[in-house]
């Protein structure tokens, strides 16, 4: 079985029925689910988007998955990547070996085994990162349950107030740009930048004013002094 987590996942393939169906079975276990036609694609998104698990085929047009999890590689380490391809050559398993993949699974997907992908990666998440983050003396960030602890006391927050948090801790240490707030806070709707501003005000006054930095005509930063 597979559950609910709060994580975000990149679907890559060139199918659009494959894409679709993998969408449909995915979104129940996931906070969002991204979808990419190739690596070209693929790894725009995952510039600007930072998903937490990848899930790419290898035979694409433009630039292929593995091509695309070696450029993802080259500064991310960390990102469990699952591939997936109908063609299952030593050459791809020993280049799915050196890019430290969670796992390659073969066309067509059985879901049992996706399943056990994903579980992995989940695993993998959770040594790699703290779920608790102190963002200063007196509180404390769930980053897996998206609840906010101030002083032992559970802060209520509003859906777009964890969002932005979950945003700026998951980035910390770089400025996260105005575009990637709207995407992910505001996908499918228009910000405007009195409602940002009106968000990042309201969470300032929670968490205080110096925690979240904002750095002109570009994003916010957080910073974190637990």
């Amino acid at each position: 079985m597979l559950k609910r987590t709060k994580y975000t996942l990149l679907f890559v393939d060139d199918e659009v029925m494959i894409r679709r169906i993998a969408t449909t079975v995915l979104k129940p276990y996931f906070l969002e689910v991204y979808e990419a036609k190739d690596g070209v694609e693929g790894l725009a998104m995952y510039h600007e988007l930072k998903p937490d698990i990848i899930i790419s085929d290898i035979e694409m047009p433009e630039m292929n998955g593995l091509e695309f999890c070696r450029h993802i590689r080259k500064e991310d380490k960390h990102t469990p990547i699952i591939i997936n391809t109908a063609y299952t050559t030593t050459a791809y398993l020993l280049e799915a070996v050196q890019l430290n993949l969670i796992n390659y699974l073969s066309k067509p997907i059985k879901e049992e085994e996706l399943f056990k992908a994903l579980n992995l990666c989940f695993e993998h998440i959770a040594l790699q990162r703290p779920s608790v983050v102190k963002i200063n003396r007196t509180d404390s960030f769930d980053m897996l349950n998206h609840t906010l602890v101030k002083e032992d006391r559970l802060i209520p927050l509003t859906e777009y107030q964890h969002k932005l948090l979950f945003l700026l801790i998951k980035n910390q240490g770089r400025i996260v740009s105005y575009e990637e707030i709207e995407q992910f806070i505001w996908f499918d709707k228009a910000m405007s930048s009195d409602a940002l501003r009106s968000l990042v005000r309201d969470v300032r006054k929670i968490v205080g004013k110096e925690a979240i930095e904002n750095i002109s005509k570009y994003g916010y930063r957080i910073h974190l002094n637990g």
